[in-house]
């Protein structure tokens, strides 16, 4: 999140749409937590990819939150921009 944060704040000179992207990012979380069903599936093929769901960012749909759920453990994967290899980002994410 500090990265994108960072990058919308700083590098594109808007301070509030960062401080707006952060607290709808903290907001989500905790929703998260109350309805994990709220995700859907992210649809990769990869088998060990098969099982991550992802959440817009409300407000900011181009940014998604992935994650896994079991049925007793909410796990968040990453936070990512949607335009790049997801597939793959997501496997080098899990795989550190």
């Amino acid at each position: 999140m500090r990265h994108y944060r960072d990058r919308i704040g700083v590098q594109e000179a808007r301070p509030q749409t960062a401080f707006r992207f952060v607290q709808a990012v903290r907001d989500l979380v905790p929703q998260l937590m109350e309805n994990p069903g709220r995700g859907h599936s992210a649809r990769f093929e990869a088998r060990d990819l098969s099982d991550i769901l992802r959440v817009s960012v409300p407000g900011f749909t181009v940014f998604a939150l992935f994650y896994r759920w079991d049925g007793q453990t909410l796990t968040v994967i990453t936070l990512e921009h949607t335009a790049q290899d997801l597939p793959a980002r997501l496997a080098a994410v899990l795989s550190t």
